[in-house]
């Protein structure tokens, strides 16, 4: 028996960062892209696009799944309204409309959906190493694998992978393109929240 794919929408949310694009079911947010994005695909990626089935736009949409979109929407514009400068204490109100925003994991493997959500205990301006967050997510020696559940992070910024760096106070890693500029990225998004190499890792709270 084949299964249904489950129906998504889509919508390209304009930031002063650059376009950022966004997927949604009926039960929440599925996907989103780092800025830059200039249009929507006709599908999502692999291997995304095996479980999806992706309509554009708000043609057809659910009166609950556009309020999601128009709400993720609104967050990411203004988490983004003072970039690329720091906003001070405005950044905790910034951060607040992404911290809730439902999400559907669905179909992810139960540590992916552990790590990933624990993501959201991290406040703007604090990190936590991959140990520490393997740790949390009830697999202490699991740094890799926790490596590689951030690398396919489906939701970034509204999942903070960013927030996440090596035990030596280094960067670690960052999906997005070649290394260096998803490093610079990476490093901008922290110092944007707050953060700098010197403060090193304070951990969760």
């Amino acid at each position: 028996m084949v299964r249904e794919k489950t129906v998504t929408w889509v919508r390209l949310a304009p930031t002063r960062a650059g376009g950022i694009g966004l997927a949604a079911s009926e039960k929440g947010l599925i996907l989103s892209t780092l800025p830059g994005v200039e249009r929507l695909p006709a599908a999502p990626p692999a291997p995304a696009a095996a479980k999806f089935r992706t309509l554009p736009g708000n043609r057809g949409v659910p009166s609950a799944v556009g309020r999601l979109l128009d709400r993720a929407e609104r967050a990411l514009v203004e988490y983004y309204s003072y970039w690329p400068e720091w906003p001070g204490e405005e950044m905790t109100r910034l951060w607040a409309g992404l911290s809730d925003l439902p999400v559907d994991l669905g179909g992810l493997p139960s540590f992916s959906r552990r790590v990933l959500l624990l993501l959201r205990e991290v406040p703007p301006s604090m990190v936590v190493s991959y140990g520490a967050l393997a740790a949390r997510a009830g697999s202490l020696r699991a740094a890799r694998a926790v490596g590689a559940v951030l690398a396919r992070n489906p939701l970034p910024i509204i999942l903070p992978c960013h927030r996440v760096i090596a035990a030596d106070g280094t960067l670690g890693g960052f999906s997005g393109g070649r290394r260096e500029a998803a490093l610079r990225l990476k490093e901008s998004l922290l110092r944007y929240e707050g953060w700098t190499l010197a403060r090193g890792i304070e951990g969760m709270p």
